[in-house]
């Protein structure tokens, strides 16, 4: 994250981006909505959800300072998840227009971007596969999202916010933190989450991916 966070700054302080500042439980776009533009968020933080085709909507991610998010809207597409403000955040709006204007000026931008959407759908269609696999995959799923996001081990987040984004109890996440604790993967201690073994978690949740459970 740290090279597109330092690309993405230098754009706005190069006068590009139009900054918009969001309460916290406002919604930055709907699933399905068609966009125009995407954003970079420079301070706070963003919910992102799905609804399934069954009418539940779930939280699938969240979006950290740093990062793009509705790359998809960029040019007049319809956003595939919905977007929320968890607390109040600052975000830069670039448009079709600013961003061609932007892309004229340092045509790298153009890659970077392309990465980044790249990864997203990534993301969703791993998001969507695993969805209804059992809490320890999308648990798995989930903690792994977010090493990579931060590019660190150490997590800072509790119990109820991850039973929230996996769709799932309180007591399960701990049951399955516990087990994972005596397994060597994690270390866990009040709303913070140490990653012991990257690797291992990946390869839970990627086996339900390749190989879905029924």
């Amino acid at each position: 994250m740290g090279d597109t966070n330092h690309a993405w700054e230098t754009f706005i302080a190069k006068g590009y981006g139009k900054q918009m500042i969001f309460k916290k439980k406002t919604f930055l776009y709907h699933q399905g909505e068609i966009g125009n533009g995407f954003y970079y968020l420079k301070k706070g933080i963003v919910k992102i959800s799905l609804l399934s085709k069954e009418g539940s909507e779930r939280d699938i991610d969240y979006v950290t300072p740093g990062n793009l998010l509705g790359e998809q809207g960029f040019n007049n597409g319809p956003y595939f998840t919905t977007a929320t403000i968890t607390v109040p955040s600052t975000l830069y709006f670039f448009s079709k227009l600013e961003f061609d204007r932007l892309c004229g000026e340092i045509p790298e931008a153009a890659n970077i971007f392309m990465d980044s959407l790249i990864n997203k759908i990534r993301l969703l269609a791993d998001a969507t596969t695993i969805l209804n696999a059992p809490a320890e995959y999308r648990l798995a799923h989930f903690l792994y999202k977010l090493y990579k996001q931060e590019n660190e081990p150490s997590l800072s987040i509790n119990q109820v916010a991850l039973a929230r984004f996996i769709g799932t109890s309180r007591i399960t996440v701990y049951k399955i933190l516990n087990e994972w604790k005596d397994e060597g993967l994690i270390e866990h201690h009040k709303g913070n989450l140490h990653l012991l073994d990257v690797n291992k978690l990946k390869s839970i949740f990627e086996s339900a991916i390749h190989h879905p459970i029924s």
